[in-house]
């Protein structure tokens, strides 16, 4: 509801502009040409309403013809506006069409969310990590928008859950499960290659319950069996993506099985990251700002949730548990390699895919303590004035999620004397300056 009411008057982002058009022209002409830095799937799901929509391509224009044999990103964008000014009278119909299926993989995901949450430390916790989702606004703020922030999140979160239940279980199909997921996630995004030595790493962790579950035929041949997982890791992935990319009317070489647009559009997105680009923080540009990510963490998300996290560490390093460390480990690995190593300082969106992790840990530590909160009046009552108050801080900034900044530097008004770009201003308000 937070996420339907709040877009209605915000306007198309940067990205948006190009990954819906793109999705659509996808599904419509069976032709990846536009964006083709990106994956397609995501931009594909984007294009679903749009079909029912069916507004003009206009493939007859100079950009369209531009884009056909190599990756120009001028041309991309000027293709959008090519797309969005032939199709005018149905614009925001457009735009808000393909948000609601960004609502929608958002609502998966927190779903998953109470799910895992109520599978490992009961309804209680699963609660408690749900609400932490739903009133938390970096969330809010991109499970409105036509972009690959949730999606990403959706999937790299899925995979790690559907791995948990195999290891519990052995039960193939959720180890086919989290490998669809992790083939979803890169297809949506190249980063997601970053969590698969993380998802192994994460199974291994759960050996003793893998070992305890183990199917009959692998029972003592440990090796063969996670070889056998990390082949369905590694197949599904290159399998799926060769029957997505086959769906394309241009022939598809290939590149040790990798589709040539794929291979393509990782080495263009590679080369342009690993140029860098200049970031902003403290009211200055650097081309390396290791602390970025920590300090827009710090700044951008409630206070409440920062307590309730420190809390959270303090009891778990007090007494640490290997089920909450594999939890917590997809999070921290993942944050600390971003950290120190990409050199793109676009925004806190980057990390997102942490942010579910922490919501699951922070619920097991409180459940593993449930019995002696419920005891302690005063801890109680902590509790719930701090969930009272990372919901009314949420609140407080609707519509505007993007833009907000917690009490820690004084609130939004201060956010630009730390960080720009799409932490702040994304061009979602222009409706407001045309106003």
């Amino acid at each position: 509801v937070i996420c339907t009411a709040s877009i209605s008057n915000k306007y198309l982002t940067v990205d948006e502009s190009l990954y819906i058009v793109s999705g659509y022209s996808y599904l419509k002409m069976l032709d990846f040409r536009v964006n083709t830095a990106h994956p397609v799937f995501a931009n594909m799901l984007y294009g679903v309403p749009l079909l029912l929509l069916n507004p003009k391509l206009p493939i007859e224009s100079k950009n369209w013809k531009m884009i056909a044999n190599k990756i120009d990103m001028g041309a991309n964008y000027g293709f959008a506006a090519d797309f969005y000014k032939e199709n005018l009278e149905m614009f925001r119909t457009i735009i808000f069409s393909a948000r609601l299926v960004a609502i929608a993989l958002a609502v998966v995901l927190g779903l998953l969310i109470f799910f895992w949450s109520r599978e490992a430390f009961g309804s209680k916790a699963s609660l408690l990590a749900l609400f932490l989702y739903c009133f938390e606004p970096n969330i809010i703020a991109h499970s409105r928008l036509a972009t690959f922030d949730i999606p990403l999140t959706l999937f790299v979160f899925a995979s790690f859950y559907f791995a948990w239940k195999f290891a519990r279980s052995a039960k193939v199909r959720f180890l086919i499960l989290s490998s669809l997921c992790i083939s979803f996630a890169v297809l949506t995004k190249y980063v997601a290659l970053l969590f698969f030595p993380l998802l192994f790493l994460f199974i291994l962790l759960q050996h003793k319950e893998l070992s305890k579950n183990r199917m009959k035929f692998f029972e003592k041949r440990s090796l063969l069996y996670y070889a056998f997982i990390f082949s369905i890791l590694i197949i599904v992935p290159i399998v799926l993506a060769n029957a997505l990319y086959a769906l394309e009317c241009y022939k598809q070489n290939q590149y040790v099985f990798v589709p040539a647009r794929m291979f393509e559009g990782f080495n263009f997105i590679r080369s342009w990251v690993e140029g860098g680009r200049e970031g902003y923080l403290f009211g200055e540009f650097r081309t390396y700002i290791p602390e970025y990510f920590l300090v827009a963490f710090i700044i951008k998300t409630t206070l409440a949730f920062l307590v309730i996290l420190a809390i959270s560490f303090y009891l778990f390093i007090k007494r640490p548990q290997l089920e909450l460390f594999s939890i917590l480990m997809p999070a921290l690995l993942f944050f600390t390699i971003f950290s120190l190593f990409v050199r793109f300082y676009l925004g806190l969106r980057y990390i997102l895919p942490a942010f579910p992790f922490l919501f699951v840990f922070v619920s097991g530590v409180f459940a593993s303590r449930l019995e002696s909160i419920t005891k302690n009046r005063m801890l109680s009552v902590l509790l719930c004035a701090l969930l009272a108050w990372h919901a009314f801080a949420s609140l407080t900034i609707y519509p505007h999620y993007l833009a907000y900044f917690n009490e820690l530097i004084g609130g939004p008004a201060n956010g630009p004397k730390y960080l720009t770009d799409s932490n702040i201003d994304w061009g979602q308000d222009f409706f407001y300056f045309m106003e």
